[in-house]
């Protein structure tokens, strides 16, 4: 497979889809940007594992839409129907016979949607530990039956 026969087919669906009636469901706006878009989306998928477009997976969707589509230069009020439009792309594109699950793909995405809204803004996710703190009183994680003050509290430190 050659980046330029991928590149091709890519710009195919994507102007196949452009022209559907499924694509003017969609508001004007976010059909300003749906080719960069949709190109970015579905290139960004199959650079993932290096695959043609029938191949695209499940996971090749996120990094895709988070990463790759996020980055891309558009209206604010547009970023919020990027995911339902490439849900959309994906459910036609199955209709089509181009693409093996296409629907359940684009239901996938669809949910990435606040996800892809954080990414759009810069915001990354904040991640808490579920680990609760260790305390000096507490029972040393060693198994000696001593308190942690006692035992390894210096050790660990260290």
């Amino acid at each position: 497979m050659s980046d330029t026969q991928r590149q091709e087919q890519i710009a195919l669906w994507v102007g196949d889809f452009c022209e559907s009636s499924a694509f003017r469901d969609h508001p004007s706006l976010v059909r300003e940007y749906a080719p960069e878009v949709l190109g970015a989306f579905l290139g960004g998928a199959c650079a993932e594992r290096d695959v043609m477009p029938p191949d695209v997976e499940e996971s090749d969707l996120r990094p895709a839409l988070l990463e790759h589509v996020a980055r891309l230069e558009m209206a604010g009020s547009a970023r919020a129907d990027v995911p339902a439009l490439c849900a959309s792309f994906l459910g036609e594109m199955e209709a089509q016979g181009r693409l093996s699950g296409g629907r359940t793909l684009g239901l996938y995405v669809k949910a990435l949607k606040t996800a892809f809204v954080a990414a759009a803004q810069g915001q990354g996710q904040t991640i808490r530990s579920q680990a609760t703190k260790l305390g000096r009183n507490d029972p040393c994680p060693c198994g000696s039956g001593r308190k942690y003050k006692k035992c390894c509290h210096g050790m660990l430190d260290n």
